[in-house]
C-alpha cells in the first residue's frame, strides 16, 4: 500500500493517541506506548510503515528538544554542592558499569565499536522514571534521592560526552580513531565554550527585548529557534544535534526565563520525543525478538543485577549505609532513554549492530518497565533484608556533629523546611536578635545558608534523633514550614511523642488539613492561603477608605474565629479533576416548592456522616446566619460547604 508522508504520520499519530490513553490508565510509561507503536507499524511487524519514512528528521528534532529541557536543569550550583557524588560516586558508576558490560560484548565476540556503543549507552539509567518516581514518594531530598539524582546529573555529562564520541568513532573516514577522536573532543569543546559565551552576553538581551514586547508568540518562537538554531550550528560542525539542544538548554538554565521557556517547549517536546521513540520501534526487527527472547531475558536480568551490585558496593564504598545503599541501587538498576538516542545516532552514522542493537534496546525496554516497580516497592524490599545495628553508625555521626555546633543555643526557634518561608522566619528572628536552629532535606539551602554561617543543617526533620540533636528539648518554641502537610503531620506527631508542651506553630497549604494538624498536637495552624486572602483583604479595604481601626478588628475577628468566614471556596474545573481531594469547598442550592428540605429547620436536617454544613442563607437579597430553628423557605439560596462526594450526598435533600 502506497502511503504519502502525511497519511504515515496521521496514522501514528492516531495509535500513538489511543495507544497513550490505554498506558496512562494502566501507568505505564508514555515513552513504552510510543515504542510499542512503532513495534506494531513497523516493515517487520505488520509493514504499514517502511524503514526509509521521513520520520527520522522529525524524530530528531524530538531529541534535541529532549536535550534542551534536561539542560535547563542541568544546574552548575547543585553540582557543586554535590561535586563528591556527582563527578565521585556518579563518575565511576559510569565507568565501571560501561567497562564491564564493554569486556563482556567483547569476550562474547562483538566488534569494539559495537561493543563500545552498547556499553555506554547500557551504563546510563532513565532520568525521567527515576526522578518522576522519587518525586511522587517525596524520596527526591532523602539521601538516597540525593545520590540517585547525583549519579544521573553525571551521567548526563558522560551522554554528552558520547555524543561527540561516537561520530568521531564511526564516522571518522580519514586518520586514525585517535586523532579523529581528539579533533572531535577539540571541536565539541569550542562549540561548548563559544555556546556559553553567547548564553551570557547575547541570550539575556535578546529574551529580555522577547519578554518587554509581552507577546507570548514571539517568546515562544525565541525559545525553538534557539534550540534549533544551536542544534543546526552542532551539525555543522559534524557533532550531534542532540549535543546542541543540550547546550542551549545550559545556557537558559542560569537565566530568570528558564521556567517560562521550559512551559514554552513542553508542548513540542512531548510531541516530537513521542516521534522519537516510534523511529525507535521501527528499529526493533520483531523476527530478532522472537528468535532471541530467550536472550532478551536473561540480558535484562543480568543488566539489572549488574548495575545494582556496581551502584550498592559503591554507595557502601562511599560509607553510605546499607539501608541507603540498597534504596539507590534500586532506583538505578534500569537502562534509559539515552540508550535510544545513542544507538540511533550510531545508525546514523552507519553503525547499525545488527542483531544486538534490537536486543539491546528490547533489554532497555523491559528494564524501564521494571524500574518504576522497584523504585516504588523499595520500602518493601529493604524491610525484607535484616541489617544490624551498625548501619546506623553514619546517622549517628552526623547527628553528634549537629549536637556539638548547637550545643550552645538556648531559648531557641527550632525551624523545621528552610525554603522560603523558613529563611523569612529566621531573618526577623535575627534583626530581633533571637537565635534559631535549622534543618533542611535540600542541599543547595543548606550549603548556602552555610556560606552565609547560618545554623541550618541537612537531615530528614521526621527522625526524632536530628530534632534532639539540633535542640529540640532546649527549644522555646518549634515552625514547622514543611509543604507537604503529610511530612508536616508525621514532624508534628514525632515532637509530640518526645516533647508534649513545646508550643508548635505549623505552615500550611491546604486549610483542609487544618484541624488534623490541631488534632495531632499543633499550638498555632497557618493556613498560608487563607492568610495572604487576609492580607490582600485588609489592603483592599484600606485603600477603599475604611476606618483602619475597624479594618484591623475585622480581620483580627477572623483569625481568632479560625478563618470560619473564609472556609470553603467555590470549585473550578481543576479541584472537580483533582483525586482523592480533601478540599473544603462551596456550593449554592436553590430551594424549590417541591424541595424535600422546604420549610423544615435547619436543626432537622440529617447531615450526619458527612462534613457538609449551612454557612449562609440568601433571601430576598440579604444574607441570613444559620442556626438550628431557622425555617427554610421557597426560593432560598443555601451556601453548603464540605467535601465533593458529601456536598453531591447532601444535594439530594434540597432536590
Amino acid at each position: 500500500m502506497d502511503f504519502t508522508f502525511f497519511n504515515q504520520l496521521v496514522l501514528i499519530l492516531t495509535l500513538s493517541a489511543i495507544t497513550i490513553a490505554f498506558f496512562k490508565r494502566f501507568q505505564l510509561p508514555e515513552s513504552l506506548g510510543y515504542l510499542f507503536v512503532g513495534i506494531v507499524v513497523g516493515p517487520t511487524t505488520s509493514g504499514l510503515i517502511q524503514q526509509d519514512f521521513d520520520i527520522a528528521l522529525l524524530a530528531e528534532i524530538g531529541v534535541v528538544f529532549l536535550l534542551f529541557t534536561l539542560g535547563l536543569e542541568f544546574s552548575l550550583k547543585t553540582i557543586m554542592a554535590m561535586k563528591k557524588e556527582v563527578f565521585g560516586f556518579g563518575g565511576l558508576q559510569v565507568l565501571l558499569t560501561g567497562a564491564g558490560i564493554f569486556s563482556m560484548l567483547v569476550t562474547f565476540g562483538f566488534a569494539v565499536q559495537t561493543s563500545l556503543v552498547c556499553a555506554s549507552a547500557l551504563a546510563l539509567s532513565s532520568t525521567a522514571i527515576v526522578s518522576k518516581e522519587l518525586t511522587q514518594s517525596n524520596e527526591i531530598r532523602s539521601r538516597q534521592g540525593q545520590l540517585a539524582i547525583s549519579v544521573l546529573l553525571f551521567q548526563d555529562i558522560a551522554a554528552v560526552l558520547f555524543l561527540i564520541m561516537i561520530p568521531a568513532m564511526i564516522g571518522g573516514s580519514s586518520g586514525s580513531v585517535a586523532s579523529s577522536l581528539g579533533y572531535t573532543l577539540a571541536e565539541g569543546v569550542v562549540f561548548v565554550v563559544f555556546m556559553l559565551a553567547v548564553g551570557k552576553w547575547v541570550l539575556p538581551r535578546l529574551f529580555h527585548e522577547a519578554a518587554k514586547a509581552r507577546s507570548e508568540e514571539l517568546f515562544v518562537l525565541m525559545a525553538l529557534v534557539t534550540a534549533l538554531m544551536a542544534a543546526w550550528l552542532s551539525h555543522a560542525m559534524d557533532l550531534s544535534m542532540a549535543l546542541g539542544g543540550f547546550v542551549a538548554g545550559m545556557m537558559m538554565g542560569e537565566s530568570h526565563y528558564k521556567h517560562q521557556v521550559e512551559a514554552d517547549i513542553r508542548p513540542f517536546r512531548d510531541v516530537l520525543l513521542g516521534l522519537f521513540f516510534v523511529s525507535v520501534g521501527l528499529i526493533l526487527d520483531i523476527d530478532v525478538l522472537l528468535t532471541f527472547w530467550q536472550e532478551i531475558l536473561l540480558g535484562t536480568l543480568a543488566l539489572v543485577i549488574f548495575k545494582f551490585l556496581v551502584v550498592y558496593l559503591l554507595a557502601r564504598m562511599f560509607t553510605e549505609s546499607k539501608n541507603i545503599s540498597l534504596r539507590t541501587s534500586l532506583s538505578l538498576a534500569q537502562g534509559g532513554e539515552f540508550c535510544f538516542a545513542l544507538i540511533a545516532l550510531a545508525s546514523q552514522y552507519g553503525e547499525s549492530g545488527g542483531n544486538l542493537t534490537s536486543v539491546v534496546l528490547a533489554v532497555t525496554i523491559l528494564t524501564m518497565i521494571i524500574a518504576p516497580l522497584l523504585i516504588r516497592n523499595s520500602n518493601a524490599i529493604v524491610s525484607l533484608v535484616k541489617f544490624d545495628k551498625s548501619e546506623e553508625s553514619i546517622d549517628r555521626v552526623k547527628e553528634e556533629e549537629v549536637r556539638k555546633q548547637t550545643a550552645h543555643i538556648h531559648h531557641h526557634t527550632l525551624i523545621c523546611g528552610y525554603g522560603r518561608v523558613g529563611q523569612t522566619i529566621a531573618r526577623f528572628l535575627t534583626q530581633e536578635n533571637k537565635s534559631f536552629v535549622a534543618i533542611d532535606d535540600d542541599p543547595i539551602h543548606v550549603r548556602e545558608a552555610g556560606l552565609a554561617g547560618d545554623p541550618v543543617f541537612f537531615g530528614d526533620c521526621r527522625k526524632l534523633e536530628l530534632l534532639v540533636a539540633g535542640g529540640l528539648e532546649r527549644a522555646s518554641q518549634v515552625v514547622i514550614c514543611i509543604d507537604r502537610p503529610e511530612n508536616a503531620l508525621t514532624i508534628l506527631k514525632v515532637i509530640r511523642e518526645n516533647s508534649p508542651d513545646v508550643p508548635v506553630l505549623v505552615r500550611t497549604r491546604f486549610d483542609s488539613r487544618s484541624d488534623e494538624l490541631k488534632k495531632a498536637g499543633a499550638t498555632v495552624v497557618i493556613p498560608e492561603a487563607l492568610e495572604s486572602g487576609l492580607v490582600i483583604v485588609k489592603h483592599a479595604l484600606l485603600m477603599l477608605g475604611m476606618n483602619p481601626a475597624h479594618v484591623h478588628k475585622r480581620v483580627n475577628e477572623a483569625r481568632a474565629q479560625g478563618y470560619e468566614i473564609l472556609n470553603g471556596f467555590y470549585p473550578g474545573l481543576s479541584d472537580y479533576l483533582l483525586e482523592n481531594d480533601h478540599n473544603t469547598y462551596r456550593h449554592a442550592v436553590t430551594l424549590s416548592k417541591n424541595s424535600t428540605a422546604c420549610r423544615q429547620t435547619i436543626g432537622s436536617l440529617d447531615f450526619k456522616g458527612t462534613d457538609v454544613s449551612i454557612v449562609e442563607v440568601r433571601r430576598d437579597n440579604m444574607i441570613l446566619q444559620p442556626c438550628p430553628d431557622m425555617t427554610l423557605e421557597i426560593d432560598d439560596i443555601v451556601i453548603l460547604t464540605g467535601n465533593n462526594s458529601d456536598i453531591s450526598h447532601i444535594e439530594k435533600l434540597f432536590h
